[in-house]
């Protein structure tokens, strides 16, 4: 695989500067009675206004829900004191990404803080072993590891990924524990890595659609509004209001043509808590960069 050429990395490096500061900012904005839609917004603008856009819509994630929900258009849903808050953000310079993820107690409560610790402490070791050469499976293994002396559960139909330009998910994936394969990381890829921890049995399923869109279609019209404005990186149904004039109509019409398919929130499977910890990492030939931290 060649190496990442020093245009490609210095636009992957700003876009996880700006991503970890849009991060600190949805977090700054969670407290009890807040909107989901405020917290997004302002996370969301912070991304704009600093010359980039938005990698993906915010996750803004509670409780049992690992991933993929984030506020409708005039969404009321606040925050309540307790909540497990999963934050996953991370932006776009010339569709160069990043994706970085922490998880908030609303209220700081402290019940699911070593939950928190669990993760965070996960994607810490992992980072620090990895290098150019490093099998996933190892990655995977140091993640499992820790969050079971925790005592929580890795879930294991999660985990992190590759990062390429306009593709959130690409190959490889990255377990959150030792899954036997024998992939090997090589310079020249974007990756990240995120850990995710149940007090439950640790696996997740879907749940119902979370306000977040794709383009799904085998020949992807390149003059449709989504792909002009968004690419093939997911977007929100809210984000439709600037770019057509009738967003619900032409939603529907698009998912109707199965050009556009939506995201189902996932949930954990038996309904126990979950929390997230997530860095965009580049892998060079004589080092790694975390451009999230």
């Amino acid at each position: 695989m060649a190496e990442i050429t020093d245009d490609a990395r210095n636009k992957f490096i700003q876009a996880g500067k700006i991503g970890k500061l849009a991060l600190e900012k949805a977090i700054s904005e969670i407290e009890p009675g807040a909107l989901f839609l405020t917290a997004a917004e302002k996370a969301e603008g912070l991304i704009r206004e600093m010359g980039a856009k938005p990698s993906f819509p915010v996750n803004l994630s509670i409780n049992n829900e690992a991933a993929h929900y984030t506020p409708a258009p005039n969404d009321k849903k606040v925050f309540r004191t307790g909540d497990l808050v999963k934050v996953d953000i991370g932006a776009s310079i010339d569709g160069y990404l990043s994706d970085n993820a922490a998880t908030v107690e609303v209220g700081e409560n402290g019940r699911n803080s070593d939950l928190i610790d669990s993760t965070r402490e996960a994607l810490n070791k992992a980072i620090s072993v990895l290098r150019p050469g490093s099998r996933v499976r190892d990655l995977g293994r140091v993640i499992g590891e820790t969050i079971t002396s925790h005592g929580y559960k890795p879930v294991k139909n999660l985990g992190g990924h590759g990062v390429g330009r306009y593709d959130l998910h690409s190959a490889p994936f990255i377990p959150n524990y030792d899954d036997q394969n024998g992939n090997v990381l090589r310079p020249g890829q974007a990756i990240a890595i995120e850990p995710f921890a149940s007090t439950g049995i640790g696996m997740i399923h879907n749940g119902p659609g979370g306000n977040i869109y794709i383009l799904s279609g085998t020949k992807i019209n390149q003059d449709e509004p989504v792909y002009r404005n968004f690419n093939t990186i997911p977007f929100a149904s809210r984000w439709l209001k600037d770019v057509v004039p009738d967003p619900a109509s032409y939603l529907r019409s698009m998912i109707k043509a199965r050009q556009v398919s939506e995201f189902a929130i996932l949930k954990e499977h038996s309904g126990a808590m979950i929390a997230q910890s997530e860095h965009t990492i580049l892998i060079l030939e004589d080092r790694i960069v975390v451009t999230t931290q």
